[in-house]
């Protein structure tokens, strides 16, 4: 039989035990949820409509535009955004950097709107050269492709290399 004293001995040597497991649960927990994943090899180039007046785009703003809250450029032009196909690996790499989503998050997100009756996703189209010639042709159109798409018929606002939005 046990006694008050002994419980409190294996009670304690428990707690020394435990501490440390926890610890590493939880730095395990931690680790695996960090922002911060290996740099990714996908390179984007973030592109508007040559007549749209954004000269740069930022991380805010961005997010902004493609999450639907803002539906304006500042001259009032009116957005349209692109996104490239579900699953493309420049989708992923756009939704994490930019939205801070994973792919089911996305739809789950997405989803989430509809049922509220709110706008949907912006249109994604299957292929990067449809994706420029739609930004050239389209006003008021901002998309993203992968860096080597880019040509002369749209304007870069942002590219987002090693897994972080940086200047044009």
């Amino acid at each position: 039989m046990r006694t008050a004293q002994n419980r409190g001995a294996v009670s304690a040597k428990m707690r020394s035990y435990c501490l440390p497991a926890c610890q590493l649960v939880l730095l395990a927990v931690v680790l695996q949820s960090g922002r911060a994943p290996a740099a990714s090899p996908v390179s984007l180039a973030v592109i508007v409509n040559p007549a749209t007046a954004a000269g740069s785009v930022g991380f805010v703003e961005l997010a902004s535009i493609y999450t639907r809250a803002t539906r304006t450029w500042h001259d009032g032009t009116p957005i349209r955004a692109l996104n490239l196909q579900v699953g493309s690996p420049e989708r992923v790499e756009f939704d994490r950097v930019i939205l801070d989503m994973s792919p089911e998050r996305s739809a789950q997100y997405w989803m989430d709107r509809q049922v509220r009756g709110e706008e949907g996703a912006p249109k994604a189209i299957s292929q990067a050269d449809i994706m420029v010639s739609l930004v050239a042709t389209m006003s008021g159109a901002v998309g993203y492709v992968p860096e080597d798409q880019v040509d002369a018929k749209v304007r870069v606002v942002a590219r987002i290399r090693g897994g972080k939005l940086v200047a044009p």
